[in-house]
Parts: C-alpha cells; sequence; structure tokens
C-alpha cells in the first residue's frame, strides 16, 4: 500500500478537502458580513454547486477527489501507509485516519446521489445524530462521538501550536517565504477547524444529555450557531476565515505532502 498511485490519490484528496472547506467559508463569510450565503456543511456545500450549470463539473471534480481522499485514509488506516505505529499514539491517529475515510466514503455517496439526481440536502450530520438518539444506547454513542470530537478538537490545536504538521511535509523543498506561509496557514487553518470540531461536539454532547433530537449539530449548526452569539458576525467571519486558510493549507499540502 505504499504504490506511488495511493499518494497520488491522497494529493487529490487533499485539493477536493481544501475547495469544500474554502466554499464552506466562503458561504460562511457572506453570511458573516451580509452580503448573502449561509452557514452549511460539506453536503451543503455540494447542493450549493449542483445548483449551477458551470459548477457541476466541479462537483464531478469534488467527487472523485473525496473518493481518491477516503481511498488515500483507509490505507493510512489500515495498513499503516504513513509508518504512524502500533503504539498508542500511533493507533490513536490511524483511528482518526479511519473515520476521515470512512466519512468522506459516505461524502462521496452522497455526491454521487446529487449528480444522479436523486438529491440530498445540507445538514445530514443534524439528520444522522437524530436517528441515533433513538437508538438503544443511542445517548451513550452521540455522547462517545462528542468525546472524540473534542479529543480531536484538542489533537488540531497541539498540532497547530507544535507545528507537528510539519513533520507531514517536504519542508526541506520549500524556500523559507513558503515555509513561512505554509506554517502560518497550518497554523491558522487547524485552529479554526478545532474551533469548529469544538463546538459541534458540544452541541452532540448537549443533545445527548437532554435528548434533544433539534439540537443544531454538524457544521453548518456550528457556524449558524456562532452567527447568533455575542458578537457572533465577528466571531463567524473570523471562523470562516480560518475555514478558507485550512482550504489555502490544503492546497500546499498538494504539493509538499508526503503522501
Amino acid at each position: 500500500m505504499h504504490s506511488r498511485w495511493v499518494g497520488f490519490a491522497g494529493r487529490i484528496g487533499l485539493g477536493a478537502q481544501g475547495i469544500c472547506f474554502g466554499i464552506i467559508g466562503v458561504l460562511a463569510v457572506a453570511l458573516a458580513t451580509g452580503v448573502g450565503g449561509e452557514a452549511t456543511d460539506p453536503q451543503g456545500a455540494l447542493d450549493a454547486l449542483a445548483q449551477a450549470g458551470w459548477s457541476r463539473v466541479l462537483l464531478v471534480l469534488l467527487c472523485a477527489g473525496f473518493a481518491c481522499y477516503a481511498a488515500w485514509r483507509l490505507a493510512q488506516a489500515l495498513f499503516d501507509r504513513g509508518d504512524m505505529g502500533n503504539d498508542g499514539g500511533g493507533l490513536f491517529r490511524r483511528a482518526i485516519q479511519l473515520v476521515q475515510g470512512i466519512s468522506y466514503g459516505f461524502l462521496t455517496y452522497g455526491a454521487i446521489r446529487i449528480l444522479a439526481g436523486s438529491g440530498a440536502r445540507g445538514g445530514g450530520e443534524k439528520r444522522a445524530a437524530a436517528g441515533v438518539l433513538g437508538w438503544p444506547a443511542g445517548r451513550e454513542l452521540v455522547g462517545a462521538i462528542a468525546t472524540v470530537l473534542f479529543v480531536t478538537a484538542g489533537v488540531l490545536v497541539y498540532w497547530a501550536a507544535s507545528r507537528r504538521f510539519l513533520e507531514s511535509l517536504a519542508t526541506e523543498q520549500m524556500g523559507s517565504s513558503t515555509e513561512t506561509v505554509t506554517t502560518a496557514a497550518g497554523v491558522v487553518g487547524l485552529i479554526a477547524l478545532a474551533v469548529v470540531s469544538a463546538i459541534v461536539a458540544w452541541f452532540l454532547l448537549k443533545a445527548a444529555i437532554e435528548f434533544d433530537q433539534g439540537a443544531p449539530v454538524g457544521i453548518g449548526g456550528a457556524l449558524a450557531k456562532l452567527e447568533h452569539a455575542s458578537y457572533g458576525g465577528w466571531l463567524l467571519g473570523t471562523t470562516a476565515a480560518g475555514l478558507i486558510v485550512f482550504c489555502v493549507f490544503d492546497l500546499i499540502q498538494v504539493r509538499y505532502h508526503r503522501a
């Protein structure tokens, strides 16, 4: 599973992930500044692309990119392509990669449904959480997912603060200015992603404790909640801008990631 083709798929997938988060960020910035836009999730971003003719071409490319990302992350998780090892830390990082692979597999499926005309709606995480709450031990499962997201948010902050993300990049191939921009984009982008993950986790946990199937969960719900908070427009705009920076970071990774 150390095939160069898997690495190539990973680079394509990183580009698709970056563009998707860039769309979410742009829509949220527009909402924060009062010029339109919406608070949405990756599925909602795909829906937005499906509304225009030319952007369906981008939707097709994103669909292929998500499939590549899913295959790459699953290869990392199941076959340790990233050489994480089998100790506690390595298994934890591989578990995150497994969740990423599965998540992007579902996202690929959603994109295919949109392209096939079956339709899909943003807010998929909220509907899924509402359904899980109705399962036996559903509240405990949603609470466990919230805990994982809290831990993930903490890990993202740690990676940002420690610059550990640079270990996955071929920094020796960068010039000094490129490395500076990459480091800044990685720090800002990962922290923005951590903020969104923590907010999603909080509302999932709240939904589990209160058995509230209408709680605003998912990326779209998190951004919408920021909009209605004190200093909401400023906070939403800042977080959304951070997601756009994360898009830039992902696009840089397309070139320099040790995929």
